[in-house]
């Protein structure tokens, strides 16, 4: 009788690291999502097809819209999408004259590979995206800005705080570090179902340890920055968020978006949330008259 609570607890270890290894498989190889062009519209006209590689040989694709006023904002999609989950945001800017690239991250979309790396690779992926809009004749190199979603905005704090072409980086979703962010989304049993997930991360070669932007957020060295989250994400709890707002340097600005979930921030506030993406990346790459960031607000 005294071996049942031992066969209990054997049997209940036994499938947290299967069902572990399970969950980590996913977040390595989502389903694809396929892409779709969004019709035809002034703000987004006239939208290219673009290609690109990354410095270790993955073929990207993407859409680019050409800059009207020398400056140019390269948009990074979140986990399991791709380009077209940015559209609102690459409205609203193409709109006000910024050429706009949206790209597929690898392994998403009509890009290459076969593995997410949760903001480790990816950082390649975003480092050629800048190197593909600094090098056209329609951009200043001098007024890069960046914008991620999620594990894109992981990977754009990442990219930004090493990359000096970028003046200015905003992030919606982001989480400070990916281990935390595991134990926060699979960490219901502490590390006994927490991590299996790491450990089916680090087996596919992902270094889980170097994507940790709350690291850097003071290595931004001027740039201005600005986080954007919902108070009712659950993908991205408020209080990680706010532990990356406090650790940056200033100029830095938050707004968190009452109502709203991972990603709601256009369909719960679509014209604040443009204005405040219109005045951070106008203020920074002086296309737009100066103004104020106004620190943290709610």
């Amino acid at each position: 009788m005294a071996l049942a609570p031992l066969c209990v607890s054997l049997a209940a270890a036994g499938y947290l690291v299967v069902n572990g290894h399970r969950i980590g498989q996913g977040l390595l190889h989502p389903p694809p999502i396929p892409v779709t062009r969004p019709p035809a519209e002034p703000a987004l006209s006239p939208l290219k097809d673009v290609a690109f590689t990354t410095s270790d040989g993955v073929p990207l694709k993407g859409w680019y819209v050409p800059s009207r006023n020398r400056a140019a904002v390269v948009l990074v999609h979140g986990f399991a999408d791709n380009r077209a989950q940015l559209l609102f945001e690459a409205r609203t800017l193409a709109g006000a004259g910024y050429g706009v690239l949206l790209f597929d991250l690898r392994a998403h979309g009509e890009s290459g590979g076969d593995t997410v790396t949760w903001g480790d690779r990816e950082r390649r992926d975003v480092t050629a995206a800048l190197d593909f809009v600094s090098g056209r004749p329609d951009v200043d190199p001098g007024r890069l800005g960046l914008f991620g979603f999620s594990m894109g905005g992981t990977t754009s704090l990442l990219v930004a705080s090493e990359d000096a072409r970028v003046k200015a980086v905003a992030a919606a979703g982001a989480y400070p570090a990916l281990e935390a962010d595991i134990y926060a989304g699979y960490g219901r049993w502490g590390a006994m179902s927490a991590e299996p997930v790491l450990w089916a991360l680090r087996r596919a070669g992902v270094t889980v340890d170097a994507v940790r932007p709350i690291d850097g957020m003071c290595r931004l060295g001027g740039r201005p920055l600005l986080l954007v989250n919902g108070d009712v994400d659950p993908d991205a709890p408020a209080k990680l968020q706010a532990s990356l707002f406090q650790a940056a340097c200033e100029p830095k600005s938050l707004w968190v978006v009452e109502g709203a979930g991972h990603g709601q921030y256009a369909r719960v506030a679509p014209e604040e949330y443009a204005r405040r993406l219109l005045q951070h990346f106008g203020a920074a790459l002086q296309a737009l008259p100066q103004a104020s960031s106004g620190g943290a607000t709610q």
